[in-house]
């Protein structure tokens, strides 16, 4: 949402700035390695759904809960909400392409290869971070940012 704030054009281009800005953190260790190895480790379909919809269904509550506490701060007022709205839906939608990928039993070719870029952003070291130690650290930066949105 801050990177759709600044950059000029409208939605489209706040859109593209939020996929950049996901992909780009994506680099980033963050400590929800050992969470998608949980998921993607399932033995079937079934059990790969019941471990990932609970974990997309707190990260959306939390997800949509920032966006509306941002909508209200004095440094993105001037912002319209078309456009703070196109930044942070663009800044989920490598994930939810995956998400859509990893339901489908046979993915088309083309979001495969969607899929395929995404997964070539991640970070691909030694994960310096435990899940709960990755968990805290976005924590920290989410709030960081939060205190850098209203003061």
């Amino acid at each position: 949402m801050f990177l759709a704030s600044w950059i000029p054009g409208g939605p489209l281009p706040a859109l593209v700035a939020g996929v950049a800005s996901h992909l780009a953190l994506d680099a980033i260790p963050h400590g929800d390695a050992g969470i998608g190895h949980w998921v993607h480790s399932s033995p079937n379909h079934v059990t790969k759904l019941q471990r990932l919809l609970p974990v997309v269904f707190a990260d959306q509550i939390l997800g949509g809960g920032v966006f509306l506490l941002l909508l209200s701060s004095p440094r993105l007022a001037s912002t319209g909400f078309w456009i703070l709205l196109a930044g942070a839906f663009g800044s989920i939608l490598p994930d939810y392409i995956t998400g859509i990928r990893d339901l489908l039993p046979k993915p088309p070719v083309w979001l495969e290869s969607l899929h395929r870029i995404h997964q070539k952003c991640h970070y691909s070291g030694k994960e310096p971070f435990t899940i709960l130690t990755g968990l805290i650290f976005q924590a920290v930066l989410v709030v960081t940012f939060l205190l850098l949105a209203f003061f």
